[in-house]
């Protein structure tokens, strides 16, 4: 593939996925604050580390799926969810990138290794998980 640099483009994946992700965390930062609660809770039981331990105040304990609803709702829980899925997902893409770059390269050997890393990140995220 002439004219394309693979390593600009994972260069402005990671770059605009990390800005994306701190200002979603910083405005669930500032949420929190300004509301004084989040999901439920109060500020003061959400940084009580014995209070959130006892009533599994956690972050593996947020369903994906209600996300945005959070966020369309300005709950700073759900705006550091988002942020932090973002960041995880800004790594998920620079493989993503790797992956099309060495299949229109044809290496094969590479194309397979990077499908093994993207299948360990996807499995270490979506099944582990559920087994804790």
């Amino acid at each position: 593939m002439k004219n394309f640099d693979d390593t600009m483009v994972v260069s402005h994946f990671l770059r605009g996925g990390s800005i994306l992700s701190v200002l979603f965390i910083v405005s669930g930062i500032i949420l929190l604050f300004v509301k004084r609660e989040g999901d439920g809770f109060t500020l003061q039981q959400i940084a009580s580390y014995s209070y959130s331990l006892a009533h599994g105040i956690d972050s593996k304990d947020i369903p994906t799926n209600s996300i945005i609803q959070g966020v369309l709702k300005l709950d700073g829980i759900y705006f550091i969810a988002l942020g932090l899925w973002l960041l995880i997902f800004t790594s998920i893409s620079v493989v993503v990138v790797r992956l099309v770059w060495f299949a229109a390269n044809k290496d094969k050997k590479f194309v397979i290794i990077t499908l093994v890393v993207l299948f360990n990140l996807f499995f270490a995220m979506l099944i582990v998980p559920s087994l804790l």
